[in-house]
C-alpha cells in the first residue's frame, strides 16, 4: 500500500480491495458524525464499501486514511468529475473528535491541494455541514475561511419527522396540485429506472447542474444520457441504496418531472431526498408539488419504519423551499459548497 509523509502523519491510500482499511474509514466517519452530529444515523457500512467498489460514473474518487503513531486520526476524500467539469475536483476532510485542533485538517487540505493540481484542477470543492445558528461556534466554516475558501453556495438542510406529517395538510397539497395538472398522470417504481423513461430522466438529470441555482459555484452543465442514468442506477443499488421514485407523464406520453427518495441498507428509518425537477414548459402546473407529495406517500408504504427525511436547498432557492416548508421540512442545520481556488 502506497503511503505518503506529511507532517509527521502517514497518509495511506484507501483500496477498494482492502475491506479492514475501508472498516477503519468507515470508523472514522462514524466517530465524526456521533461528535458532530449525533441526531443523523451513523454511516451505513454497505454504502461506505460500495463507494469504493461500485464508483459513480464520471467520477474518480481516491481516500486517505491518516494515521499518527499507527493509530487513525483523519483522512481525506479527492473526487474528480471526469465527463463534466474537468477542470473541478471535489474534497472532503475527516478529523477524528480526539486529535482535533492539531493541524491535521490543514495538512489533510495541503495534500487534497497537492494532488488536485496534480490531475491539473483549478479549483477545490468541498462540501461542508455547519449549525443552523449563525452565531453557534462554527469550527468547519472558520478552517474553510482561513483556508481562504470563499462560501459559493449556501444551502440550508431541512428535515421532516414523518409520524408529525398532518395528513390532512397533504391532501390539501395533493388536491390543490391536482386541480392544476389534470392533463398529467403518475407513474412510480422502486429501484432502478424502468427502461422507458431513461432519457427522459437522463434530459431531466442533466437540468438539475442548470436550472437549480448556483450562486457563485463555478460548475459547468452536467450531460446525462440513458447510459450514464444505468450506470447510475447500477451504482445506486450496489451501494445498498433504496431508491423510491415518482414521475409526471404529459399527455403526449412523455415524462417530464420527477423525484426521487433514497434510503440505506442499514438504518431504514432515516432518507434523504434527492433530485427534484420540472421540465421548463411544464412549470406553473404545481408538478413539483404532485411528485412530492405522492412520492411520500409511496415511500411510507414501501418502508412503514420511515421516520426521517432531510431534503437540501440553495437559500436561493424559494420555489422549492415553500413546497418543502408545506410539506412540514423545517429548518435542521445549514451546508455550505466551500470552493478554493487552487
Amino acid at each position: 500500500m502506497a503511503t505518503v509523509t506529511l507532517n509527521g502523519l502517514s497518509l495511506a491510500r484507501v483500496r477498494p480491495s482492502d475491506e479492514e482499511t475501508i472498516r477503519k474509514w468507515c470508523e472514522l466517519r462514524c466517530a465524526v458524525v456521533l461528535a458532530d452530529w449525533p441526531d443523523d444515523p451513523p454511516p451505513c457500512w454497505v454504502h461506505e464499501r460500495g463507494c469504493f467498489e461500485h464508483p459513480w460514473p464520471g467520477e474518480i474518487g481516491t481516500a486517505w486514511l491518516a494515521r499518527l503513531a499507527g493509530s487513525v486520526v483523519g483522512g481525506c476524500l479527492l473526487s474528480l468529475p471526469t465527463f463534466d467539469n474537468q477542470h473541478n475536483a471535489g474534497g472532503e476532510i475527516l478529523v477524528a473528535p480526539k486529535h482535533r485542533r492539531l493541524g491535521i485538517g490543514r495538512a489533510l487540505l495541503v495534500h487534497l491541494r497537492a494532488e488536485a493540481i496534480q490531475q491539473s484542477r483549478v479549483r477545490l470543492v468541498v462540501w461542508a455541514e455547519q449549525p443552523l445558528d449563525p452565531a453557534a461556534p462554527d469550527p468547519v466554516g472558520h478552517f474553510a475561511t482561513v483556508s481562504r475558501a470563499v462560501p459559493a453556495l449556501v444551502n440550508t438542510r431541512r428535515r421532516l419527522d414523518v409520524d408529525s406529517v398532518d395528513p390532512t395538510v397533504l391532501a390539501r397539497l395533493d388536491a390543490q396540485a391536482r386541480a392544476k395538472s389534470r392533463d398529467y398522470s403518475l407513474v412510480q417504481w422502486v429501484g432502478s429506472t424502468p427502461q422507458r423513461w431513461l432519457d427522459d430522466i437522463a434530459y431531466l438529470t442533466g437540468r438539475m447542474s442548470t436550472d437549480a441555482p448556483l450562486d457563485d459555484l463555478q460548475w459547468d452543465p452536467e450531460v446525462y444520457d440513458a447510459a450514464r442514468m444505468q450506470a447510475r442506477d447500477a451504482s445506486c443499488l450496489a451501494r445498498g441504496l433504496h431508491m423510491v421514485s415518482t414521475a409526471a407523464v404529459d399527455s403526449t406520453g412523455q415524462l417530464v418531472a420527477f423525484t426521487q427518495i433514497v434510503g440505506y441498507a442499514t438504518s431504514s428509518w432515516f432518507a434523504g431526498q434527492w433530485d427534484t425537477i420540472v421540465a421548463p414548459e411544464h412549470r406553473g402546473h404545481r408538478l413539483g408539488t404532485l411528485v412530492k407529495v405522492a412520492n411520500l406517500h409511496h415511500a411510507r408504504a414501501e418502508r412503514p419504519e420511515l421516520r426521517v427525511i432531510d431534503t437540501c436547498n440553495a437559500d436561493s432557492n424559494p420555489y422549492m423551499v415553500r413546497i418543502n416548508e408545506a410539506m412540514g421540512f423545517r429548518p435542521h442545520r445549514r451546508t455550505t459548497d466551500w470552493q478554493l481556488d487552487l
